[in-house]
């Protein structure tokens, strides 16, 4: 594969503004995904850090596991991580249920049935209920980010 096709392939993934409600779910739930995952990874390294380092599977010391907590602490109390937190919030909330509806679809209980393909044809894979269950989602989403920020900028404190 050329640096030209991967361009094209990774720009018809996560660019689906010509695209509708399908291609947006989808994005989100891939790119909400990967990011999920990146997130875990970095929390796993930063707390082994946090309880050891390399020297993971001993007990350290009582002052060196301070001190790595208290210089961890202080690096993590950065109005960027809180804002970082804020959006995996929104993530989180948008692919666990996003993936609940994919799994409703999965087992055919939110499908409409299948008709015959007469104009103007509007694939099934995208039911009236599948509509409304995503933007629940979304909903419930910016619930958890509005939610997040305000716990930690007190957006909503007067």
């Amino acid at each position: 594969m050329s640096i030209q096709q991967l361009v094209y392939t990774l720009r018809t993934w996560l660019v689906p503004f010509r695209y509708g409600l399908e291609r947006w779910s989808y994005t989100l739930q891939r790119v909400s995904g990967v990011a999920i995952t990146l997130f875990f990874v970095a929390h796993i390294v930063q707390t082994g850090n946090v309880v050891g380092g390399a020297s993971v599977w001993s007990i350290p010391p009582y002052e060196l596991a301070k001190k790595v907590w208290t210089e961890t602490e202080a690096f993590l109390a950065n109005p960027l991580f809180d804002l970082g937190l804020s959006v995996l919030g929104f993530l989180i909330f948008f692919h666990a249920f996003n993936g609940v509806r994919l799994v409703l679809a999965h087992f055919g209980i939110i499908l409409k049935k299948p008709s015959r393909p007469e104009y103007p044809y509007r694939p099934g894979s995208m039911s009236q209920a599948q509509r409304a269950l995503f933007w629940v989602t979304i909903v419930l989403a910016v619930a958890a980010l509005v939610y997040a920020l305000d716990v930690f900028f007190e957006v909503l404190r007067l």
